[in-house]
């Protein structure tokens, strides 16, 4: 069996990505199932890196692939951006959560869900346009519609990782609001974010040429393939991951922190120094709670 330099890379992603899958599916199990977590797109991510790898190195060893495997294997490989952006918008959502000034990034939001839908929308673009590029039965109107849906898509992808960086920055703006654990989650999407963008680049130029453009993961330069798309991934998705093993599965363990703009004073064991608070008229039944150097205490005066 004759393996290629794209054949190499596509083995050493099955390599990487078995254990990382594995990783991602105990992420899954200790914070949850829900997509609003995001958990669950690290390993549909995986799947879809390990499946798209083996196509090609199957696509590889054909002497006269059919198109069937050219399409499948050009549409798995597309494909892949999309849970990522799912990823980032899963970890916004928990790191939003419990914060005030976040309420807009959140799963059930107006917003959320349209962008979510315009990251679909671009994903069927791509796979439109992949099945429409490698079929033996396409038309040069077939092929210019094609062209045309991937370069739609590759603008959604674009703007929509543009939108998430912004909340991400946004997040940081109102980093009092979060809490302890979940900013370890914020830092993790800072550290993995420029990656992220780097991979969206790759789509986004690509898209703006040809199908067998130097910027084509089936038919283009190996270098640019494994610079910016697999090297990029497999940062941010190991960015992730290790994120998700440092947090604890309660995220909320942390729940006693006190939010700098709901509670005037400024730590546990520091005296109070907030605003002054008027109690009601004692009537001999009420009990009165009250801050001793951040303990809280309740006593019942006796009646007269």
């Amino acid at each position: 069996m004759h393996i290629t330099t794209r054949g190499i890379v596509s083995i050493v992603q099955i390599v990487v990505y078995l254990p990382l899958i594995a990783l991602a599916l105990v992420l899954v199990f200790r914070h949850g199932f829900s997509r609003e977590s995001g958990w669950i797109f690290l390993a549909i991510f995986s799947l879809i890196r390990i499946v798209g790898a083996a196509l090609i190195l199957i696509l590889e060893n054909e002497s006269s692939p059919s198109s069937n495997l050219v399409t499948a294997s050009s549409i798995v490989v597309s494909i892949g951006l999309t849970p990522l952006l799912f990823a980032v918008m899963g970890f916004l959502t928990i790191v939003a959560q419990r914060s005030p000034s976040l309420h807009m990034i959140r799963s059930k939001s107006i917003f959320y869900r349209l962008l979510h839908l315009a990251i679909t929308a671009g994903l069927i673009l791509s796979v439109v346009s992949a099945t429409k590029l490698t079929s033996s039965s396409s038309t040069s109107s077939d092929i210019s519609q094609a062209n045309n849906f991937r370069k739609i898509a590759g603008f959604i992808f674009t703007g929509a990782y543009l939108i998430l960086v912004a909340l991400h920055l946004f997040c940081w703006m109102n980093k009092s609001q979060v809490l302890y654990h979940r900013r370890k989650l914020l830092l993790g999407l800072s550290c993995a974010v420029p990656f992220v963008g780097v991979r969206v680049a790759y789509t986004l130029i690509g898209s703006l040429q040809s199908f067998t453009s130097n910027f084509s993961p089936i038919n283009g330069s190996i270098v640019l393939y494994v610079a910016m798309s697999v090297a990029m991934e497999f940062i941010a998705i190991f960015i992730y991951v290790v994120v998700g093993i440092s947090i604890p599965t309660d995220i909320d363990s942390d729940k006693e922190q006190i939010l700098e703009e709901q509670i005037p004073f400024q730590a546990y064991g520091q005296p109070y120094a907030g605003q002054q608070y008027t109690l009601p008229q004692y009537d001999g039944r009420q009990q009165y709670t009250g801050l001793v150097t951040g303990q809280q205490y309740t006593s019942v005066l006796p009646a007269r």
